[in-house]
């Protein structure tokens, strides 16, 4: 249900995590140290949140959210939280990220989250420090389920993102009984890698079933360590699925791929469905200026109505130097603002 009146034309919006402060690190291996208790551990999430709103507001970014400052690394926090999980060691320490590195955890009782996942609390600050639209953002049950190995307990782990698939759902009610309004999942590109589309329709439905909320999807190639995750990135296996998807808002990567597939969109979705086109790469290091974003949405919208395009990153900024990400974003804004002054002129 999309919900959104009186936004701009071409809406500007983050996918959901900021730059890290340097000191939010120095922070986090004090914790893990043990050098910090209940109240200090508060005020150092609390001020990263307030930093990342700030500069997403001084930005002008239309949908902003918390900057996610109070997870790790997008999601590996979350794990903490789901019970019937125990760690395993990686059999390589040393050296990159690699495909030998996916499964970190393994199931060893039912999957539950007694306690939920902490969107309600996360939201309940955010709320406080800004008026402006917030984006709710969380992994998926594929997203979840892909550094799960079944072990003795599941199948497979199309059978884990089926059991996460309902306490996703019960996650995102009590997120949107406590406010929110943007709900959006991230989920990666290489979905049938072990739930085949047609499973991966149902299970998505079923996510967001019963929400009172704008639906966004984010259709993720990676970023860990500011790299991608797979080797080919295409949305072609994905596009013919859109229309089938209970989502109001897709986001998809474009600024990393050379602007490619800006098509696909204009292709397969719905009437009433939006694209966020992503046109800034969080995996450069280097800065984008308002021209190359201004050209970029260009390339957009060539195929596509500007009436039905939000304006996003690639993806989110946890990997990206916090300065670099507030000025990719100051660039994403101004670029965005000159197409939309061509576009009433």
């Amino acid at each position: 249900m999309y919900r959104y009146e009186n936004m701009p034309l071409l809406p500007t919006q983050v996918i959901g995590s900021y730059g890290t402060p340097g000191w939010l690190f120095v922070v986090r291996e004090a914790m893990k140290r043990g050098e910090m208790g209940s109240v200090d551990i508060r005020e150092a999430f609390d001020d990263a949140t307030n930093l990342a709103i700030m500069e997403q507001e001084e930005a002008g970014v239309d949908v902003i959210s918390d900057g996610e400052m109070r997870r790790f690394n997008f999601l590996v926090g979350f794990y903490d939280s789901i019970k019937g999980l125990e760690k395993i060691p990686w059999e390589r320490q040393l050296g990159y990220p690699g495909p030998d590195m996916i499964d970190a955890f393994r199931a060893v009782g039912e999957i539950s989250t007694p306690d939920g996942l902490g969107l309600p609390e996360e939201l309940h600050y955010a709320r406080k420090r800004t008026s402006k639209p917030l984006v709710t953002p969380l992994g998926g049950p594929v997203t979840f389920a892909f550094r799960i190995n079944p072990g003795k307990v599941y199948s497979d782990k199309k059978s884990i993102a089926w059991a996460l698939a309902p306490l996703i759902n019960e996650e995102l009610k009590k997120a949107v009984a406590a406010g929110a309004t943007h709900i959006q999942l991230d989920e990666p590109s290489a979905i049938d890698d072990f739930v085949p589309m047609p499973d991966f329709i149902e299970m998505f439905n079923r996510c967001v079933e019963g929400l009172d909320a704008t639906i966004g999807l984010h259709i993720c190639f990676g970023n860990f360590m500011g790299r991608p995750a797979v080797a080919h990135r295409t949305y072609e296996h994905i596009a013919p699925i859109f229309p089938d998807l209970n989502v109001d808002i897709i986001h998809l990567e474009f600024a990393n791929r050379g602007m490619w597939q800006t098509d696909l969109f204009a292709r397969y979705a719905r009437p009433n469905q939006y694209l966020a086109a992503g046109v800034i790469d969080v995996k450069a290091r280097a800065v984008e200026t308002p021209d190359i974003v201004v050209e970029r949405i260009h390339d957009v919208l060539k195929h596509n109505d500007p009436a039905r395009v939000w304006i996003s990153s690639d993806c989110g900024f946890s990997m990206t130097a916090r300065w670099v990400a507030r000025e990719k974003l100051r660039a994403m804004v101004e670029g965005t603002k000159q197409v939309r002054a061509e576009l009433l002129a």
